[in-house]
């Protein structure tokens, strides 16, 4: 019987090993939403730089909602939330965005590879209400030396658009 207890553990122990070893490749899913202030102001498809550079560059637009997961790994679904609800002579007003995305990692030995997509919500009881449909997209792995933010979405009747990337999980 004992003989089957240190099996069993030395098995469970052996399982575990791969998602301890794993731990050095986790990474942070960042994304970022801004709101255009300027009609002239355009969204790029990618900005390059720092963050500092990155939010220097939205110069036009308002930050709606920024996001930093902590170790997200292939599979996780990122759910994203920010609204205010308030009550005015209309009824109750609803603004904001909700978001729920899937984070895929199919990343190599020999190379990195992020997807993020999934559906967000852009919600204005006092307008209309928008369904963002992101399909999976690839995206830039900071780790890799070029800091860089890719937009995955833009709805430009709102001016709003969608933005994310990957960075390390140090």
């Amino acid at each position: 019987m004992r003989f089957v207890r240190y099996n069993v553990f030395t098995l469970a122990l052996l399982l575990a090993m791969p998602f301890v070893s794993g731990a050095a490749e986790l990474r942070h899913v960042n994304v970022a939403i801004f709101q255009k202030v300027d009609a002239n102001f355009e969204f790029e498809a990618i900005v390059l730089g720092k963050f500092s550079s990155f939010i220097t560059a939205m110069q036009g637009s308002q930050v709606l909602l920024l996001s930093h997961t902590r170790n997200s790994v292939d599979g996780d679904v990122i759910n994203i939330q920010q609204d205010v609800l308030r009550d005015s002579s209309e009824g109750l007003n609803d603004i904001g965005i909700n978001c729920s995305l899937s984070f895929r990692d199919h990343s190599t030995a020999d190379n990195t590879d992020f997807e993020l997509g999934g559906l967000c919500k852009i919600l204005d009881s006092l307008n209309a209400n928008v369904t963002a449909i992101i399909p999976m997209a690839s995206l830039p792995d900071t780790e890799q030396g070029i800091d860089a933010w890719v937009e995955l979405y833009e709805d430009k009747d709102s001016g709003i658009a969608f933005y994310a990337n990957v960075s390390s999980g140090d």
